[in-house]
């Protein structure tokens, strides 16, 4: 088994494990404290199910907290669409983007944690981490050639 290989499986298992243990704290009190599958789950459910855009709702939030809980609950479903092309080997233009996309979403979760008051905890950064190792385990670093490597006249200094 490869390097690659090891690395994305390992951030896939620590991916899974980080929904069972706990995501988030609140400094209040018990209320805030939620295990990863419980965030993931009403990151969905409350951005399908509520209308938040009325102040006078129940469910009001502001439309960027809203934003932010939208992309957060999205995160889950491209970060498995984006695993399964990768493991199918399909569409490397689309996992590139997919992986910018994802990049660019992890934050919104910290904006959510500091609207409502919450803190991070093991499971979402166990979270990140797994997510980070799939997304970076075929990360390549730009070789030189052969050649330039092996060019002795750059290392000459003319007068």
């Amino acid at each position: 088994m490869s390097l690659t290989q090891a690395l994305f499986r390992l951030g896939l298992v620590i991916y899974m494990l980080s929904f069972f243990l706990v995501a988030t704290g609140d400094p209040k009190g018990p209320t805030g404290r939620m295990r990863g599958y419980e965030c993931a789950y009403l990151a969905v459910e409350l951005t399908l199910t509520s209308t938040p855009f009325s102040p006078a709702s129940a469910d009001y939030a502001p439309p960027f907290l809203y934003l932010s809980i939208l992309i957060g609950g999205l995160i889950n479903p491209v970060f498995l669409g984006y695993t399964t092309l990768v493991f199918l080997k399909r569409k490397p233009e689309t996992t590139r983007v997919l992986k910018f996309a994802l990049l660019s979403m992890i934050p919104f979760c910290w904006v959510v944690f500091h609207f409502l008051e919450i803190y991070p905890r093991e499971g979402h950064v166990l979270w990140v981490i797994g997510m980070l190792l799939v997304l970076f385990s075929s990360w390549k670093q730009p070789r030189r050639s052969l050649e330039a490597s092996t060019d002795r006249s750059s290392y000459c200094v003319t007068a």
